[in-house]
């Protein structure tokens, strides 16, 4: 059950903030102070979007209180401006994304050892199957959203072939369960005192541990997070940074059972880079997708 959030004033003064970001979640990100002081606030972009946001608040309370690595939330409430918002500790560090394209040092038995223990605590939960007409349901939206999105109305013929062939795909058998909701290599931070450190959880359509493996390989084999490496000046980088997933692929697989996940991975992995289509900022991005979609399909 969701808590009601308290309403208050917000206690953040503008003129602390240090950064702001701004997810696809509807929800913006602002450190605010430094040093010891520091801390997080995630706040829903709108009024629409207080519930979804209250609800992440409330997952990643309730997974910080089961041992799992995030950030421990210290206040939440509606302000002034009547949006709703979470604080939190900040954790610094850099994001596994970040290590890959820099070609930074990843401990790969840390990170493995608590990607392990996210997904033995969510499997455990496991329970019965999703009903394969959630996923026919989705993909139609995403193609109608893309009608509308400016950047991918130009490619809406690579759209529809991705989404015939993810309509063709059997979506029996997958799970439901706890999950993280958008287990990125971008969600995911190294840090000096903490170690591995998940955050910015979410409420996706399904809830299934089967779709946070899938996230992973959005980036692992679908490049997501390298997308930008694609056609640099740099080579070299590419190179390194692929090198880099493709270690990160063995290690995942090593974590994954024979249990049907791994004959549904290549079409749940395609599933999520779809999902990115109504939010690409570029129409060649929207290609760059697409072309992803196909490779990971075809295996």
């Amino acid at each position: 059950m969701v808590r009601p959030p308290r309403v208050s004033a917000s206690v953040a003064d503008a003129s602390d903030i240090s950064c702001v970001f701004a997810g696809h979640s509807g929800a913006t990100i602002t450190l605010h102070g430094s040093g010891v002081r520091a801390y997080v606030r995630k706040q829903a972009a709108d009024v629409a979007h207080n519930a979804r946001l209250m609800q992440q608040a409330e997952k990643q309370r309730l997974f910080a209180a089961h041992g799992m690595a995030l950030p421990r939330i210290i206040g939440e409430g509606i302000g002034e401006d009547g949006l709703a918002y979470f604080d939190m500790d900040y954790a610094p560090g850099r994001t596994v994304a970040d290590a890959v394209i820099h070609a930074a040092p990843i401990d790969r038995g840390a990170l493995s050892r608590s990607l392990g223990n996210l997904l033995w605590l969510f499997r455990m939960r496991q329970g019965g199957a999703l009903a394969p007409a959630l996923f026919h349901t989705k993909i139609d939206e995403i193609g109608a959203k893309c009608v509308t999105h400016v950047q991918t109305r130009p490619l809406m013929a690579e759209i529809w072939e991705c989404g015939a062939r993810l309509m063709a795909c059997n979506w029996e058998g997958v799970p439901e369960s706890p999950c993280h909701g958008d287990l990125t290599l971008e969600n995911i931070l190294l840090t000096r005192k903490r170690g591995v450190v998940f955050i910015d959880c979410d409420e996706p359509f399904i809830s299934s541990w089967w779709l946070d493996v899938a996230k992973l390989f959005q980036d692992i084999r679908g490049h997501w997070c390298i997308r930008t490496l694609y056609g640099a000046a740099e080579p070299a980088q590419f190179v390194n940074a692929v090198q880099k997933l493709n270690q990160l692929s063995d290690d995942v697989h090593e974590l994954l059972a024979d249990d049907g996940l791994l004959e549904k991975l290549p079409q749940l992995t395609a599933l999520n880079l779809f999902r990115c289509l109504p939010y690409v900022k570029q129409e060649e991005v929207g290609y760059f997708v697409c072309a992803r979609i196909q490779h990971v399909l075809n295996g």
